[in-house]
């Protein structure tokens, strides 16, 4: 879904289970890039994730860090494999699995990803309608797998997307520009300052 978003905002809601995400949103010309980083309810790290997308909503790149390691991953320029690597205390792990325009990317419980993975269905999924789709899933603890979730459209804005093979649910609100909206505790700010401040 092309979007023509020069978005600057930064914003914080906490997560069903407690968790909380503050993060970043900057579109423009050339897609946008998400930023944040998720604290468990005691206020440790659990990942903090740097997202690059399209100005069609197609991943370009993918970075994660938490207490696991390092992870990069990014698609081949034809779009056919999504490859990268895992860095962790104990070595590097290599990553190279089937990539293609059908694929969606989910890291943990990120309604950012989510958001992501929403606006790149959404001009194939109608209100009250759904699919399965290929996705790869990231975990906290950083292990990489192919999946396939289902996605549903609850309403204009408001998804749900299901993991098909072990019940991990993500449920997700977006305003009008796309971003995470309805999360509890929820406050948001713009990235720069007024005109003539």
């Amino acid at each position: 879904m092309a979007r023509e978003s020069h978005t600057r905002l930064a914003g914080t809601g906490r997560l069903p289970g407690g968790r909380r995400v503050t993060w970043t949103v900057a579109g423009g010309r050339r897609g946008r890039r998400w930023r944040s980083v998720t604290t468990g309810a005691d206020g440790r790290l659990v990942q903090a994730v740097l997202m690059e997308v399209s100005p069609e909503g197609r991943l370009e790149r993918l970075e994660v860090a938490s207490p696991a390691g390092l992870l990069t991953l990014h698609p081949e320029p034809d779009a056919s494999t999504l490859h990268g690597n895992v860095v962790r205390a104990t070595g590097v792990e290599h990553v190279a699995l089937p990539w293609s325009a059908a694929h969606i990317l989910l890291v943990g419980g990120s309604p950012l990803a989510g958001a992501v993975a929403a606006a790149w269905v959404a001009g194939r999924v109608g209100v009250g309608e759904g699919m399965s789709v290929p996705a790869v899933e990231i975990g906290d603890d950083l292990s990489v797998r192919r999946a396939t979730w289902r996605v549903a459209r609850l309403a204009t804005a408001r998804w749900c997307l299901l993991a098909a093979d072990r019940g991990a649910v993500i449920t997700i609100d977006l305003d009008q520009d796309g971003l995470p909206a309805g999360l509890e505790d929820a406050e948001s700010w713009p990235l720069e300052l007024p005109a003539g401040a």
